[in-house]
């Protein structure tokens, strides 16, 4: 059995194809076709086109927010878990070919899901980084009250948009950002 129940394959072939050919001309049909299943199984299962979209896209984040985790449980801090939390996250969509093909897209339900809709990928991220940050602790208690809210909204901030001021463009750089502004945010100054 698929480790994503009856639709992994269906979100398979989905991703694939969005990879290989972009969102706008990949259609229900060459997803059915690539699943080796029918048209109407894929609309039975999932639903239209953009619910397609949003199901890849929730699936690829749950996937993201496991390996973040995972990367950061290594870490023996919570300072060294937050920062490599962020920077692991940002990191691991800069270098997956089929996110960046779909933050590429010009597809209006992409950018809507990453903009002005973008609660659905938040909310979750938001809980991701205060299990993360959180670690053995028990408390969600932080040194800012909405701090993992605030460090996924500039994890967001970063994906969107790429260069500002400070560097970033290399892991490296963007654990000594998370050291200099989100660790102070999460864990406190000390």
């Amino acid at each position: 059995m698929h480790p994503d129940g009856d639709d992994g394959p269906i979100l398979d072939a989905a991703l694939e194809l969005f990879g290989e050919v972009g969102i706008p001309r990949t259609t229900i049909g060459d997803v059915a076709k690539r699943a080796r299943i029918n048209r109407v199984t894929v609309y039975r299962r999932i639903g239209s086109k953009d619910d397609l979209v949003r199901a890849v896209m929730a699936r690829e984040s749950s996937r993201l927010f496991v390996a973040v985790a995972a990367a950061a449980s290594e870490q023996t801090s919570r300072a060294d878990r937050a920062a490599h939390g962020f920077a692991t996250t940002i990191d691991s969509v800069r270098t997956n070919p089929v996110l960046l093909k779909m933050f590429d897209s010009e597809s209006s339900l992409v950018l809507e899901q990453l903009t002005t809709n973008a609660s659905a990928l938040l909310v979750p991220a938001i809980n991701a980084a205060a299990h993360i940050a959180r670690g053995e602790l028990e408390s969600d208690t932080f040194a800012v009250p909405d701090a993992p809210e605030i460090v996924v909204r500039v994890v967001h901030s970063i994906l969107l948009t790429p260069s500002a001021a400070a560097p970033l463009d290399t892991y490296d750089d963007l654990l000594a950002f998370a050291h200099r502004n989100i660790v102070p945010l999460l864990v406190g100054a000390g």
